[in-house]
């Protein structure tokens, strides 16, 4: 089983990402602004989860659909945040071409498959169903910031406020990230390619997408290697 469906389907999951509901007031309207589409436009948000962002993409009058492979997290999405939903695969999105004007892909949703073309896969499946010059939003760790930032305390075990212990390793050949956690005898392990700037802007080019704008944070700052985070506006050519 791919770690992922194992992982975000599991009950432990919403208390060990408790902090992200939280973070969704800050998140959703400065995603929904980058995204930057007009009103009345259809996205799919990809990954949904349970739909904490949901609320900042329909407050600017977008009509959303949600997709997630977990049935968990749509279950709680339907009783918490009503909206059209779908249970799916990345590499196989269950929709006609070019029939959305977005596709939302929030904080570091893209890298989860063992090969580069799977995570290939994903981005053409992004650019398959967009309209032509319909907009992708992908929101990313910073590689270089990840790397830095892990550097000290790389394998080192260390307890979290949420009730769990995490280790953070990079695997051999220093491309992904594995963030191990155990919680309540539970163990899980992300497994998360970790693209650098110049392979983000690749595998976009590769899918059919050129680049709109970037930027290194929530506030649109412009992109920096060293940023926390990059956001992405790119178009379906």
């Amino acid at each position: 089983m791919d770690w992922f469906a194992r992982d975000f389907d599991h009950p432990l999951y919403f208390r060990i990402y408790a902090d992200k509901e939280a973070e969704a007031a800050l998140e959703g309207p400065a995603l929904a602004d980058l995204l930057d589409l007009p009103v009345g436009s259809s996205v799919l948000d990809l990954p949904c989860g349970w739909g904490r962002l949901q609320p900042a993409l329909e407050d600017r009058g977008l009509c959303v659909i949600g997709g997630d492979l977990s049935a968990l997290n749509l279950e709680r999405h339907a009783r918490e945040y009503p909206a059209p939903l779908v249970r799916l695969d990345f590499r196989a999105l269950p929709f006609r071409e070019a029939c959305v004007d977005g596709v939302f892909c929030a904080f570091t949703s893209w890298g989860y498959f063992a090969s580069d073309a799977e995570n290939l896969t994903q981005l053409r499946e992004f650019a398959r169903v967009l309209k032509p010059r319909g907009v992708l939003l992908l929101d990313l760790t910073g590689h270089d910031f990840l790397k830095n930032a892990s550097a000290s305390i790389e394998n080192t075990w260390f307890p979290t406020p949420a009730g769990y212990r995490e280790r953070v390793r990079w695997s051999p050949d220093r491309r992904r990230i594995w963030t191990d956690r155990i919680m309540d005898g539970e163990r899980f392990r992300h497994d998360i390619w970790i693209p650098t700037g110049n392979e983000v802007l690749e595998f976009l080019a590769q899918a059919g997408f050129g680049l709109d704008q970037v930027w290194s944070g929530l506030d649109g700052r412009p992109w920096h290697p060293e940023a926390d985070r990059w956001i992405y506006r790119a178009i379906r050519i």
